[in-house]
């Protein structure tokens, strides 16, 4: 929220690279343990959280989509 004058919420542009020809979901995510850091599989109710590049690329991986 850009109007939040304590700077604590801020804004993504997300564009379309490929479709995934494999589901990724958080069940999915919970059970590889090289994403266990990610803040998505600690605070499951998060609705944006930061994903570093590493597992970024992991759950591409994991979708069938090579970057």
């Amino acid at each position: 929220d850009p109007t939040d004058p304590r700077g604590r919420f801020g804004m993504v542009d997300v564009t379309y690279h490929a479709p995934l020809t494999t589901p990724v979901n958080l069940a999915l995510i919970k059970t590889d343990p090289r994403l266990n850091h990610l803040a998505l599989v600690k605070q499951s109710r998060l609705s944006v959280m930061p994903v570093d590049a590493d597992a970024w690329k992991i759950i591409c991986q994991i979708g069938g989509v090579t970057i």
